[in-house]
């Protein structure tokens, strides 16, 4: 028996592992690829995990900003703010980095496809997309622009199809496109506009300046699908909306004018304080209560008030008090004694926070760029935001694009949207911004900040991001304006108003459903935005005294 034991399977290869001369070799190696391996896991986790406080990450920072001292990307500086605070944050800013941001919100890695819109021309379209005309229309075989009609999908090529179709375009030409017809002359139009109750405005308008002999035809583009063929026609607008309004006209000669563009803004009603029925309210945190004088009545996208997850039990037959049961946005309809029934938009933050504009408001004062009359208005949105924020008025993003105008692609730069804010009675200022403790100055101070960062230094969201409030809620890569008006106490996140639109087409719960508008109050890592910023800088926005 014992020398069956000795002669065993399992004898013989304790045998060879003790003795053999590479058992140690392997057994080194295993070990080594062991630790590598869980050294990789726990950098990896590092960076990752939202759940951990900036100051465990500076090891790590630090490890990666050693490996880049030896790579061709930029170096990244670690950025420490006074020893008396905890605060940590990254930049890569550089002398040589673009300062203006793009609202271009296309994500141009992938060809996309583009509807073409009344009015619009393909040497427009192909300008606003940063191409030249020659190529767009090469690349959708075009051969006479004159005739593209209303509802047209042009393809626009991805920035890599576009660079191998100009290679393309030499080899094989194809038939020359027809150039389109020029403007030979222009006219420029204008409006006057009354209220008309309510939201609905109604407008007139007229040429400003008509040729010697007048038009003998016209044909006015107004903005929603209709048309008018008066000299001087008037409308009314009432749908929420920035309507573009365009003039063509022939003069006697045969000769066709076409004027500038005209926009029209209809605001929503609870973006406008002496419009808004709407208190918004925000508690920042998930243990602060909201407590009004009367009963609730309806919660939005609930059944009943009973199946909302609400939380009443603190109530007294004085006041209703409620802690919300899950974090996020709420519509709550209030009846309220000898002053009848009244709406309350609430945002219960998901993690303690500090908010610019914590206390009860009477209109919202985010913006999206949605029918702003063009998709490049991050810069202008973000403008129009802070003026509404530092006046307590609705400013139309439009208005501000028209201020600034539009070169290239539409980027801005600071110095544009301050004399736009500052125009209007604000004073506002660009300031430094380095670390999370500057932002915390500026919220502390009841004041907001416009900055801007290249949308691909910031993740996205996990999950839904109308119920994950974390991180971006769209796919790009371009310089992109934002408002931050918040920062968790932690110093982890910024709280964001982001002016993309939840959607590029058209959303008709917006600012009815209290989740739509998923730009409002988004949570972006502090470390990943500062390390994003394409300017170590701000604009700061105080709120009026007035």
């Amino acid at each position: 028996m014992i020398d069956f034991m000795k002669n065993s399977v399992v004898a013989r290869i304790c045998r060879f592992l003790r003795y053999h001369p590479l058992v140690p070799r392997i057994a080194a190696l295993t070990c080594a690829a062991g630790l590598l391996a869980g050294a990789a896991v726990l950098v990896s986790f590092a960076i990752s995990a939202p759940e951990l406080p900036p100051e465990n990450l500076v090891s790590t920072i630090q490890d990666i900003a050693a490996y880049n001292q030896d790579s061709d990307w930029p170096v990244s500086r670690l950025v420490l703010p006074p020893e008396e605070t905890n605060w940590v944050s990254v930049s890569t800013f550089q002398d040589e980095e673009e300062i203006t941001g793009s609202g271009t919100q296309t994500n141009r890695e992938q060809d996309i496809e583009y509807r073409v819109r009344p009015g619009e021309t393909l040497s427009e379209i192909a300008y606003d997309h940063n191409l030249s005309y020659e190529l767009l229309a090469w690349y959708n075989n075009i051969s006479n622009a004159n005739r593209i009609r209303v509802g047209t999908i042009i393809i626009i090529p991805s920035w890599d199809n576009a660079k191998s179709a100009e290679e393309r375009m030499v080899r094989e030409p194809r038939k020359a496109p027809a150039r389109p017809v020029p403007s030979t002359r222009s006219v420029t139009i204008g409006f006057e506009s009354r209220n008309s109750g309510g939201s609905e405005i109604s407008v007139q308008f007229s040429v400003l300046n008509p040729p010697a002999g007048g038009f003998k035809s016209f044909e006015w583009d107004l903005g929603d699908g209709k048309r008018s063929f008066r000299p001087s026609p008037s409308y009314e607008y009432s749908n929420p909306k920035t309507y573009v309004v365009r003039l063509t006209a022939q003069d006697n000669a045969g000769a066709i004018y076409r004027s500038n563009p005209l926009y029209i803004d209809i605001p929503h009603p609870g973006s406008v304080a002496d419009q808004s029925t709407t208190r918004f309210v925000t508690l920042s945190s998930p243990d602060e209560l909201f407590v009004v004088q009367g009963e609730i009545t309806r919660v939005a996208r609930y059944a009943s008030v009973e199946e909302a997850p609400l939380d009443l039990s603190e109530s007294d037959e004085f006041f209703t008090k409620v802690r919300f049961k899950r974090t996020g946005y709420y519509g709550l309809t209030v009846m309220e004694p000898d002053r009848g029934e009244h709406y309350y938009s609430v945002f219960v933050s998901p993690i303690p926070s500090m908010h610019a504009d914590a206390n009860l408001t009477r209109f919202n004062w985010y913006r999206t760029q949605y029918n702003t009359g063009t998709t490049s208005n991050c810069g202008p949105a973000s403008a129009a935001m802070a003026i509404s924020w530092g006046t307590g008025r609705y400013f139309p993003v439009s208005t501000v694009r028209q201020a600034v105008g539009w070169q290239g692609d539409g980027g801005t730069s600071f110095e544009d949207l301050l004399t736009v804010i500052k125009g209007e009675g604000i004073n506002a200022s660009i300031q430094a911004l380095r670390t999370v403790q500057n932002i915390r100055d500026v919220i502390d101070s009841g004041a907001v900040a416009i900055v801007v960062f290249r949308t691909d230094g910031v993740r996205t969201s996990r999950s839904n991001p109308a119920n994950d409030l974390f991180g971006k809620y769209y796919d790009d890569t371009v310089g992109h304006y934002i408002v931050i008006k918040g920062y968790s106490l932690n110093g982890e996140y910024f709280i964001i108003h982001d002016p993309i639109p939840s959607d590029w087409g058209v959303n008709n719960f917006r600012y009815q459903d209290e989740i739509s508008m998923v730009g409002r109050n988004r949570y972006y890592s502090s470390a990943e935005l500062l390390r994003a910023l394409r300017r170590p800088s701000m604009i700061v926005i105080p709120r009026s005294q007035g």
